[in-house]
């Protein structure tokens, strides 16, 4: 069942004037307010919100996390149904969540006087009284033990923000747990990895968010935020496993070394002049990491950044293309057009 006691009016009505900022939230954020209990929780599955918002499951997947990002719903920390993984998720969660109140409390959707009447229809006052005020219980997972304060900086628990607030950006010390600390479901995925790509996707993950200024760049908990990335990419992971990418981690670290770079000495002035743009918009930490080592060939208007490894270029392509083509477009005019290749380095 993806519902559980009786549907919060107050909640469908606080969703209905929640402005999310796409239609696709929007849609997934009405599919969680129709399955809310009267402490505002929710735990439809995935592909009970496909039929409900009639969007595919990548969109519904990627609408949850922009929510989640947004603070307009919480993980609970709590998992039901009957593999114990579907996702428990309060509504109104953050003080940015409430449109109603201006009040600095953070967790509350707030009620009006008619609906505590129909609140209360058909129970008697202390039902409808214990119904409504009842806490919400957030049960510690295994990534936090009961009693423990969760570890700063690159710990064991790889937990580098302090639960306060809306959370805090990622640390350079930040180091992913173990693959058998994870939850169930992220630890049955990551098992499946190829050698080397867990380190080399947490590094990835790393260096993206060390990077990113953006809304959303920070976090309550980064290690739950690398377990809901691992859920995502499991797919791809593992269609450039059977590609024949192969991702090698140097003994002893959880870091990935770059691979040899390609030879750039041949490279054009447009190239050059492409290239400090992108240093600029990236900084040279990602530069240097990430598009550095790739070589920048260009032909009649095409230009194709050639990396040194398919996993090198799968990421540059997912996470740098709007930086790179905006570089592009700015040295070889707007009718300019980039492709991602990649081939092996000379020996």
């Amino acid at each position: 069942m993806h519902r559980g006691g009786a549907v919060s009016w107050d909640t469908q009505a606080w969703a209905a004037k929640a402005k999310p900022g796409a239609a696709s939230e929007k849609l997934v954020l009405l599919g969680l307010a129709a399955c809310s209990d009267a402490n505002h929780c929710a735990h439809p599955s995935v592909d009970w919100l496909c039929d409900f918002s009639d969007l595919n499951r990548k969109t519904v997947i990627s609408a949850i996390g922009r929510l989640e990002e947004k603070d307009l719903i919480r993980d609970t920390g709590r998992r039901v149904g009957r593999t114990g993984q579907v996702k428990v998720y309060r509504l109104g969660a953050g003080k940015a969540a409430d449109p109603f109140s201006n009040s600095p409390t953070i967790g509350t959707v707030p009620k009006t006087e008619q609906s505590q009447k129909r609140n209360s229809t058909g129970f008697s006052s202390e039902q409808s009284q214990k119904r409504d005020t009842e806490p919400v219980l957030e049960p510690n997972t295994p990534l936090e033990p009961k009693g423990s304060n969760p570890p700063q900086g690159g710990g064991d628990g790889g937990i580098s923000s302090k639960k306060v607030g809306r959370g805090s950006r990622i640390s350079e010390d930040w180091t992913p747990p173990v693959i058998d600390a994870l939850p169930p479901a992220a630890k049955a995925k990551a098992r499946q990895w190829p050698a080397g790509a867990y380190e080399a996707e947490a590094e990835a993950f790393l260096n993206f968010w060390l990077a990113e200024g953006r809304a959303g760049s920070r976090k309550l908990d980064w290690t739950r935020t690398w377990c809901n990335r691992i859920n995502e990419i499991t797919g791809r992971v593992l269609r450039d496993a059977k590609a024949g990418v192969h991702h090698a981690a140097p003994a002893g670290t959880g870091a990935v070394q770059p691979v040899k770079a390609h030879d750039t000495s041949r490279e054009n002035g447009a190239a050059a002049k492409i290239r400090a743009l992108v240093k600029v918009k990236l900084g040279d930490q990602i530069y240097g990491q990430w598009v550095a080592p790739s070589r920048l060939d260009i032909d009649a208007g095409t230009v194709t950044a050639v990396a040194v490894s398919g996993f090198a270029s799968n990421y540059i392509r997912d996470n740098f293309a709007n930086e790179i083509g905006q570089a592009m477009h700015a040295v070889l005019g707007p009718d300019a057009e980039l492709r991602f290749a990649h081939e092996k380095p000379p020996a």
